[in-house]
């Protein structure tokens, strides 16, 4: 998949899910594609939690993607 795109096209974003107790989550899309790539497996009590782990599985995805990235 990272032959396709580059860095900039990936973004993260999260999305109330739910009406519970734990409605936030977060999810890793990539430009020109219908569905994420990544989501949480778990849903989070607010967004700042939820915002805070997408931002790190985010870079945490484009650490695998582009090793050789700066």
């Amino acid at each position: 998949m990272s032959e396709e795109f580059q860095q900039s096209d990936y973004s993260m974003v999260v999305k109330r899910r739910d009406n519970g107790p734990k409605p936030w989550r977060w999810e890793i899309w990539v430009a020109g594609r219908s569905r994420h790539v990544e989501r949480s497996e778990q849903p989070y009590a607010t967004m700042a939690e939820a915002t805070r782990e997408g931002k790190a599985a985010l870079k945490a995805c484009l650490n695998r993607l582009f090793p050789h990235a700066a």
